[in-house]
């Protein structure tokens, strides 16, 4: 899959600094920080289990913490 965007994920920011520092969150998901990182600042789309740990991790549905991942230009063709 390739990406277009870039945009950051403010909406998982946000939770994710409620909850911890980007190393502490990412311990708890599995993943590493780089890792994290890449995701919050919409270099890196998780994967659909990674994408529904992190959903159940905030308790926060994944339209509102990607939704970059809904926008049709999303995806180049």
């Amino acid at each position: 899959m390739t990406v277009k965007t870039q945009k950051p994920r403010q909406r998982l920011k946000e939770v994710r600094e409620a909850k911890g520092t980007q190393r502490e969150v990412a311990i708890e998901l599995g993943i590493t920080e780089t890792h994290l990182r890449e995701i919050e600042n919409g270099r890196s789309v998780p994967g659909t289990k990674l994408l529904k740990r992190i959903e159940h991790y905030f308790g926060v549905s994944d339209d509102e913490l990607f939704p970059d991942l809904n926008e049709p230009e999303f995806y180049l063709n």
